[in-house]
């Protein structure tokens, strides 16, 4: 009996991870893959858990065991008319508004009924098991164990077994052979015949123990419980979503690095409810404890760009904080009378730090920046276990040196923001060390002293915050469903340059720059002379600048497709007659570059500019066959392109809108990702031409341009359209010659793209 039940519990939470991912990358093409589309998925199946922990509630305390069955039957044979899943299909999301309703109501549609069906299952299961007559009646957590084994497993066969192997299936992508969908609905099934065997076995009279008669008193949790249980839960779901934001944000919002964080967590539940752990963790504390000192020093000093460092760190800080606030969870776990009521406060908790981060904190945070992963960590160093280290006769030293501390670290931050200043440009890293080592060494004295260290975390978090803001005026700034928008006034240089009559002047150059998450978007200088230059990424000695150069008078260009407006920088180079379309997901952004007081490109621009708001793919979709001379996918969050912008099919759409000797641009540069041979791969599959540029920058009259370096590529139908653009032979074509059978691995499609073969380790 108990290994039916723990097949039950197992194969319906693998069911029901496995779902997340999947029900996620459904909806990435209809919303322009933005890190907020996770967020906001994470919220509404937090919010499917604890709305199956409220019905498993409700349940077991009001109907008799047999009842239970009988109704949790009816919800399993119900969810079933909702097979196959699938999500995204029907009408998009709405132009110009936050989506962030219409996922929640698309998620809603397509997988609500079953999600809600499992997620009642395992605490109704062990509900089921605690009213029997068995042997571990009086102990059904074993069923937690095994339904968050299930969990871990069915989250990691996701990207490494499912994804590469499958089509996605769903609505609107219909594909020969088994799907995704089709072999979740077939396991759905066979997961509910074996739960209903479980209420059978259960309900049976030599079986059952017998229930308290309905309304007669049981023992019941009190609200300091709840609270303190949900506040163990909130903690590491608000950190989840910040560090899975945080990294997704530059590299990629795609299943596997969904996935990794979120399989950490569950593991830290898993260990965390072993058998025999209900001591405190307190060597784990004190892993957990450095490891954020570690975080605070890279977001101070700027590390982040170190992809070992943010796949590594961050999810580590994500299993340490759950493995911590986790243990301290099920060393109050209460008895059996109270599992429902345990399961809903751990299920509240988990959505309200879901909720704090996809839905409030853009709210709350508007003006200010992304902060609720800092003040998750804050939050997560409070919750450790007090180590008593300290004797009574030395308690007030202590009590002094927790506010005595902190206060120190941060007029030593401060003080040493002044003394580095005075380093040269190659003692940078020195002056860091100096920087960040001085007040993290004041803190870490504190390690055994929860308080004093969180409020001296809480110093060094706010000090790296305030580092990233001052260097440069803050002239506007917002949040929306798809970013946090910084425009600042930063001035570039002193140079130096010589004058006519043989002496030298030193000056400095005023930029507005737009900033998306951490990387530059664009930026526009404030004279008037300079400020017409392209610059960036788009200069005119850039590979898109040599197309603009080469093609801009040819009637070829009359009708352009950028796809990610930015600022708008590429306008600069419109002429009379020229129409050109722009497709921008977020509209704050078109307010952005519209707005002649930060900049302004698509002002005095001689072209004339449209824009149309919603997903570029979507947009390009909707245009007439052939419409464009030139396609520019030029789409960014914060660092990281789109993936659903460089599968085989969006490069398919592309060429299908461009005349016949049109031209798709497509911009690379990237810190993580080495996007050519995804191109390259591409274009090999499809018969396409192309080539491909990297250029880098160094002179002094670059930087006072504030000229990028860029990699870009550029494909054609055939060969003859593009020979104008390399007749220097600058250009690497594509796609090249020795590609082989190992281009396959590097084609993304709508179904499989993996970006492990691209990653910059």
């Amino acid at each position: 009996m108990l290994l039916l039940f723990a097949v039950a519990a197992l194969s319906s939470a693998a069911l029901l991870f496995l779902l997340e991912p999947m029900a996620g990358k459904m909806l990435l093409p209809r919303l322009g893959g933005a890190p907020s589309v996770w967020n906001t998925c994470m919220v509404f199946f937090q919010a499917g858990l604890l709305a199956g922990y409220a019905y498993a509630h409700l349940l077991v305390r009001r109907l008799p065991l047999r009842r239970q069955v009988a109704l949790h039957g009816l919800l399993l044979a119900l969810a079933v008319c909702f097979l196959p899943v699938g999500v995204g299909g029907g009408a998009g999301p709405p132009e110009g508004r936050s989506p962030l309703g219409w996922q929640i109501a698309a998620l809603t549609r397509g997988i609500g009924i079953p999600f809600l069906a499992l997620s009642a299952t395992a605490p109704l299961l062990q509900g089921w098991l605690a009213a029997t007559a068995h042997r571990r009646a009086g102990d059904p957590y074993v069923l937690y164990a095994a339904s968050n084994l299930g969990s871990l497993g069915g989250l990691l066969a996701y990207p490494l077994l499912v994804e590469p192997l499958l089509p996605l299936g769903g609505p609107g992508r219909a594909g020969d052979g088994p799907t995704q969908s089709a072999l979740w609905s077939a396991g759905f099934v066979l997961c509910a015949l074996v739960v209903a065997l479980c209420g059978v076995s259960a309900a049976r009279p030599s079986r059952a123990a017998g229930q308290p008669a309905r309304g007669r008193t049981r023992e019941r949790a009190t609200w300091r419980q709840r609270i303190r249980w949900a506040g163990f839960a909130f903690v590491p779901s608000s950190l989840l979503l910040g560090a899975t934001a945080y990294m997704t944000t530059d590299i990629a919002s795609v299943p596997l690095l969904w996935v990794a964080p979120l399989a950490l967590y569950l593991l830290s539940f898993v260990l965390a409810f072993a058998r025999d752990r209900r001591d405190p963790p307190h060597a784990a504390s004190d892993v957990f404890a450095a490891l954020c000192l570690l975080a605070a020093a890279s977001l101070w000093a700027y590390v982040r760009p170190i992809l070992w460092l943010l796949l590594i760190l961050h999810p580590a800080l994500v299993f340490m904080a759950g493995y911590v606030c986790h243990r301290r969870l099920a060393a109050e776990r209460p008895a059996p009378d109270l599992l429902t009521d345990y399961y809903l406060a751990i299920g509240a908790g988990g959505v309200l730090g879901g909720a704090f981060n996809a839905l409030l904190a853009p709210v709350l945070f508007a003006k200010v920046g992304t902060i609720e992963y800092p003040a998750a960590l804050f939050l997560a160093a409070l919750l450790r276990p007090d180590r008593e280290a300290s004797s009574r006769r030395r308690e007030s030293v202590w009590r002094f040196l927790e506010f005595a501390l902190p206060a120190a670290a941060a007029l030593a931050a401060y003080r040493a923001s002044s003394v580095v200043a005075t380093f040269g440009p190659g003692n940078q890293v020195a002056a860091v060390a100096i920087q960040v080592g001085v007040p993290s060494a004041l803190v870490l004295v504190l390690l055994r002293r929860p308080a004093g260290f969180a409020l001296g975390l809480a110093v060094l978090l706010a000090a790296g915050w305030i580092r990233g803001v001052r260097p440069s005026e803050t002239l506007y700034q917002a949040r929306t469903y798809f970013g946090t928008y910084r425009v600042a006034r930063r001035v570039i240089g002193p140079f130096r340059q010589t004058t006519p009559e043989g002496g030298t002047r030193t000056f400095a150059v005023p930029y507005n720059v737009l900033n998306h998450g951490s990387t530059r978007h664009g930026l526009q200088a404030v004279d008037p002379v300079l400020g017409a230059v392209p610059t960036s990424y788009y200069h005119r000695n850039s590979p898109i600048g040599e197309v603009f150069a080469t093609f801009g008078a040819s009637p070829r260009l009359d009708r352009v497709a950028l796809v990610g407006l930015g600022i708008g920088t590429l306008a600069a180079y419109g002429r009379p007659g020229q129409r050109i379309t722009c497709y921008e997901l977020d509209p704050e952004i078109v307010r952005i570059a519209r707005d002649p007081a930060y900049f302004t490109y698509l002002r005095d621009t001689q072209a004339e500019v449209e824009f149309v708001l919603g997903d570029g793919r979507l947009g390009l979709a909707r245009a007439p066959d052939g419409a464009y001379g030139l396609i520019v996918l030029d789409a960014f969050s914060s660092d990281a392109i789109p993936v659903h912008l460089l599968t085989r099919e969006a490069i398919e759409l592309c060429m299908r809108k461009l005349r016949p000797d049109g031209l798709l641009a497509i911009h690379l540069t990237n810190q993580y990702l080495d996007l050519e041979p995804v191109v390259e791969a591409a274009a090999a599959h499809l018969g396409l031409a192309g080539l491909a540029k990297s250029v880098t920058v160094g002179t002094a009259d670059e930087l006072v341009e504030a000229k990028d370096r860029s990699t870009w590529a550029v494909l054609a139908r055939d060969r003859d359209p593009l020979e104008p653009l390399n007749e220097d032979g600058s250009w690497i074509v594509l796609p090249l010659p020795d590609g082989g059978e190992d281009r396959s691995r590097y084609l993304w499609t709508d179904d499989r793209a993996s970006i492990l073969p691209v990653l910059r380790i």
